[in-house]
Order: structure tokens, then sequence, then C-alpha cells
């Protein structure tokens, strides 16, 4: 089903560094120095990739490395990053100019901004933490406090403050199993099943466990007992609430809410990392008004930043497992099938896509 991988060979139209070119010989002895990596390498393929003609980018982290791709560019963008001190989860979003790269333990987070090279966190993005993508582009929110009186402030990602916060309800134990949204605001378990937690509100969301989330839309199961759960499609501005028809949750198991899929911009369709009819590891792309469930044989796991889509909900973008030769997947939303982007790209743990990049 995938299409085959077209190779990265003598595709440089154009190569960009920046910084400081190393000594060409050692301090001492006169022996050469080895010449360290650049801390950013642009390319230009000359080409567009996916067909794409809107000013979104993509982005994904790879180790030590950002790698920022302009599908309608043809350009690619690599930065190196310091070593991560840290091997637990890792926040990584996109804003207009840059991406910020977040780990939860008290270690380093660095700022990437587009074609500079990378440098430390500071302001209340130097702490620890968990980071959660803001109502508008830019914006995260940021937690503060400790125990059972934490709040989220809203900041900027260079880490100034904006003003707004409000107080999660729970406090770090909720917050420490949140997760975004979708929207811009943060979904947090409490007794009872998950809450939409924003300024001003705290509301019951679902009593079930929740399947994915998007800017419009989210999909939780709910169940009556222990053998009866069905999908329910729950509109994220007005509450109303329907069964999805046809599904008999292939996709489904215990503990899939801890990272959920993603919904397309234009609600029609949920991703999930499930399991497929031989019990392995698929991708499943469910039609939110008709139930079908389409299944990729995409391995990768849930996880957060696993996967993005494209603000037109024409592109599913998902860090592929690495036992597969892929590392970055890309599915056809409207044929259902998965591709290359046709350039070698190293292993991806994380994407993100912006969709607001600032003029030039």
């Amino acid at each position: 089903m995938l299409v085959a991988a077209a190779v990265l060979a003598a595709v440089f139209v154009a190569a960009t560094t920046h910084g400081r070119k190393p000594p060409a010989a050692a301090a001492s002895g006169g022996t050469p120095a080895t010449a360290a990596p650049a801390p950013v390498v642009v390319t230009e393929l000359g080409h567009r990739l996916l067909g794409a003609t809107g000013s979104w980018e993509l982005f994904g982290l790879a180790g030590g490395e950002v790698v920022r791709i302009q599908p309608a560019q043809g350009r690619i963008t690599r930065t190196m990053i310091p070593p991560l001190l840290s091997t637990g989860p890792v926040s990584f979003l996109a804003g207009p100019g840059q991406v910020i790269i977040r780990p939860l333990d008290f270690v380093p987070g660095y700022l990437v901004p587009d074609g500079r090279p990378a440098r430390e966190l500071h302001g209340v993005l130097g702490n620890a933490g968990p980071v959660f993508p803001g109502p508008a582009p830019g914006q995260v929110w940021v937690p503060a406090g400790s125990g059972d009186h934490v709040s989220l402030s809203l900041a900027r990602m260079d880490g100034t403050t904006l003003g707004a916060s409000y107080p999660v309800p729970g406090g770090n134990s909720s917050l420490m199993a949140a997760f975004a949204d979708g929207g811009g605001y943060v979904l947090v378990p409490r007794a009872g099943g998950w809450y939409d937690a924003r300024p001003g509100a705290f509301h019951l969301v679902t009593t079930g466990a929740v399947a994915a989330v998007g800017p419009t839309r989210w999909l939780a199961v709910e169940c009556h007992g222990k053998t009866h759960c069905a999908p329910v499609v729950i509109d994220s501005a007005s509450g109303a609430r329907r069964i999805l028809p046809g599904n008999t949750l292939p996709w489904w198991h215990a503990g899939a809410d801890i990272f959920p899929g993603n919904i397309s911009p234009d609600g029609s369709t949920a991703a999930v990392f499930g399991t497929g009819t031989a019990g392995t590891p698929t991708l499943h792309l469910i039609d939110l008004t008709s139930g079908a469930d389409d299944q990729l044989a995409v391995q990768g796991s849930p996880g957060a930043g696993a996967m993005a889509w494209s603000p037109d909900s024409r592109w599913l973008f998902a860090a592929a497992s690495p036992v597969q030769a892929r590392t970055l997947i890309a599915v056809n939303a409207r044929t259902r099938r998965a591709a290359d982007l046709g350039v070698t790209l190293p292993q991806v743990s994380q994407v993100a896509v912006e969709s607001t990049p600032p003029a030039g």
C-alpha cells in the first residue's frame, strides 16, 4: 500500500549553513580539527512536495535535530540541537517562525527559530513540566505552582508571560495526565471522567475515555457494563453528542486515552494508532460521519506528537516505527493511502504543523 520511496540523491540546488566555521587546526600541535556539523543546513529540492500549495510547514523532532519541511517551497531545513538530558516525555510545539522542545524534567529545553541556531529556553519555559498549545498561534500554556495548587499560565514561545492564567482542578496529579484538547486548551482527568479546562470553565466531556481530539470535535469511547462500548462523537463548541454508527471498535484498547489520536481540522476523520484485524500495530482512519474504519499497515505507537494534520485536512503525517524503512509517513486523507515525502530524513519521533508562518 505504501508508495515506493524516492531517494534524495543529488538534488541539492543550494545549501546554506549558518554559524561560525570550526578552526582549521587544533589549539596546539597543529593537528587538523574534525569539522563540527553545521548548526543549520538548508536544502532546496527544486520541486514541491505532495503537490502542496499552502504556506503551512511541517516540523519533525529527530534525535539531535529539528527538521523543518516547507512542502510548497520544496525546502528542508535541518537544525542541530544540543543533546536532551532526559529520556522522558517531551513537548514539541510549533509556532510562527519557531518551534520549542521542552522536556518534562528539570533539564534545559530549546527554542529553534526558523533558519537560525537553537538556543536555550528561558523565562517560564525554563522550568520543568508539560507545555500545551494555547488558543492563538505562538501561545502556550505553562504550569505554575505545585501539589494541589497548580495553574496554567499563558505565555509566548520565548518564555514571556501574557497575564492570563487559571487553576487546574486536581492539581499536579491531574496535570501530569492531561493532554491538549485540540482547540487551545487542556483535557484533564477527574473522578467520573474527562473534563475540558479553560479560564472560567470546567465541564465534563465524557465519562468514558478520550480516543481522539481535534479543533472542532472529540471522539470518546463510552461503556455500559463491561462488554457494551460505543464510540461517541462530541462537538467541542456545543457539546452535542451522537453515537458513531457502523463501528465495532477494532482500534480501541484499554488505556488508549493516555495518548489520544488526532481529528482532522475539518472534523471529518479521526486518526488513531491501534491494532488491526491480525492483531498487528495499525493506523486507523475513522470516518466521523459513517463510522467506516480504513486500516493502514503503518506501524507506530500512540504518543504525544506522534501525528499531525495539514491545515487543509488533506494530509496526515505520522512518525513511523523505527522497524519500518520509512521514518515519516504522509497519508492522503482522500485515497486513504500512505506515501513517502520522497526525501531521505532522519528517524522522526514527533511531528508538528505550523499554518501561519511569518511573512518572508
